[in-house]
């Protein structure tokens, strides 16, 4: 009986190491500061969650949740575990990215596709060994498109024109960019676009042609600058809280990363594209005065930021990277990639 007992027990223990270990279902909560029906929403983060649940074959699902925190605070919600994963500017704590800033410097490109995966690659190449990432997992990158000037009023025709006018920035570069033409830039959250132009608090702002739509400002614009490559695209950030990527196993670890990267950063500009198409169509709709800039105009712009590019170049070669070079790539992956 007692030889029977233990056959029965050393069969079971054969039969459970036989059978599939099952991986508990990993839940995930995405914070971030844009609008349920914006296109990065709908078009880009909603997209990404699905591939990362098919990629992981179910096991990791990750659910949009609203924002738990400012826009400029996202960082920190996902490194300090108050968030799993979080989107977030750059621009807003730009300290924190000084290299990142370079991916911002004005007429590099007219796609947020192209420039996105070139500040992927470029990431890899040159930015990563700064760590700039080091308290959590980076997940993807992405730029979006180029940006304009927009005005409630006054037309922009010439630098001179811009003097003195109240504009809504992004920060960092973009507030550079502002004080050397001239304007008076102050910081406020995308978001408070149309409450800050409606109510005359500012006179104008930078933005993408996307913005027109997403942040429904069509209606109080009157006017628009375009400048060749961008006054600027600002770059952001996917990112997940380090503690909770330590804890998914290996395989579901390649499998997120698989669906991110340069993947993600080529998804995340598509789409910024495709709402640039859309801005664009709600400009025409209503007859917003569209201006491009050219000639002795475009050429006094960039007399104006010239120096801007050697400046971070100074700054990348302090923090042991080559900014020359990375700059050269990062074009080269623009106009090649």
């Amino acid at each position: 009986m007692k030889k029977a007992t233990i056959c029965f027990f050393g069969i079971l223990a054969v039969l459970i190491t036989l059978v599939p270990t099952v991986q508990a279902e990993t839940k995930l909560r995405f914070s971030n500061w844009v609008p349920p029906t914006h296109p990065l929403t709908t078009n880009a983060f909603k997209v990404w969650v699905k591939k990362v649940s098919s990629a992981t074959k179910g096991q990791v699902k990750i659910g949009i949740i609203p924002p738990l925190g400012k826009p400029p605070a996202h960082f920190d919600l996902a490194r300090k575990g108050v968030t799993d994963i979080a989107w977030g500017v750059h621009g807003y704590t730009i300290d924190r990215f000084p290299l990142e800033y370079g991916s911002m410097l004005p007429f590099y490109s007219n796609s947020a596709k192209a420039a996105s995966v070139a500040l992927w690659r470029t990431y890899e190449k040159y930015f990563a060994k700064f760590k700039a990432y080091a308290d959590v997992k980076l997940l993807g990158l992405d730029v979006h498109g180029p940006a304009m000037i927009f005005t409630t009023k006054k037309k922009i025709r010439s630098v001179a024109d811009m003097k003195n006018l109240k504009i809504r920035v992004g920060g960092g570069i973009i507030s550079e960019i502002g004080e050397n033409l001239g304007v008076v830039p102050f910081f406020a959250p995308a978001p408070k676009a149309y409450e800050v132009l409606s109510k005359g608090v500012a006179d104008g702002i930078f933005f993408p042609a996307e913005s027109i739509a997403s942040f429904k400002i069509d209606k109080v614009i009157k006017y628009a600058l375009k400048i060749p490559g961008g006054l600027y695209r600002s770059s952001n950030f996917l990112i997940m809280n380090k503690a909770k990527w330590d804890g998914l196993s290996k395989a579901n670890q390649m499998a997120l990363d698989s669906v991110s990267g340069e993947n993600l950063a080529r998804l995340m500009g598509q789409v910024w594209d495709a709402a640039d198409m859309a801005g664009q169509m709600a400009m025409k709709k209503n007859n917003i005065d569209v201006h491009v800039a050219s000639g002795a105009m475009l050429a006094d712009i960039k007399a104006k930021l010239a120096h801007l590019e050697n400046g971070w170049v100074e700054r990348a070669n302090k923090l042991g990277v080559n900014g020359r070079a990375a700059l050269n790539y990062y074009r080269s992956q623009i106009t090649g990639g």
